[in-house]
């Protein structure tokens, strides 16, 4: 009887500690890793009506954690309308985006003095 009360107790043990093992993989993997890959969305003018939309799929269907980005979705706008910037800031608020400028300059040291 002493042997199949701690054979159940081992076996319960057991399955404790590999949900907990699974629990902690599962965890670490669904965080965003930090990788090099990012999502960067180009708006062409005149689809300020369809940003919204496209924008919240993106999140709801989970796809910068899918393809193992940062998790940021990065937008370059081509349009300079004050709706679509209004859209673009209150959909920032919700969802954790980033707004490019359209135009990237960089500066390259060549020398030091």
């Amino acid at each position: 009887m002493e042997a199949l009360v701690l054979t159940i107790l081992s076996i319960f043990a057991f399955i404790g500690v590999s949900s907990t093992i699974r629990y902690f993989l599962c965890d670490h993997r669904n965080k965003p890793m930090d990788s090099d890959i990012k999502l960067i969305i180009y708006i062409p003018e005149n689809s300020e009506s369809k940003l919204e939309g496209i924008i919240r799929l993106i999140f709801l269907d989970e796809i910068p954690r899918r393809l193992g980005t940062d998790g940021k979705v990065y937008i370059v706008s081509s349009a300079h309308h004050p709706e679509t910037q209004r859209m673009i800031e209150e959909l920032g608020r919700q969802y954790p985006l980033e707004v490019l400028p359209d135009a990237l300059s960089y500066c390259m040291i060549t020398e030091k003095e």
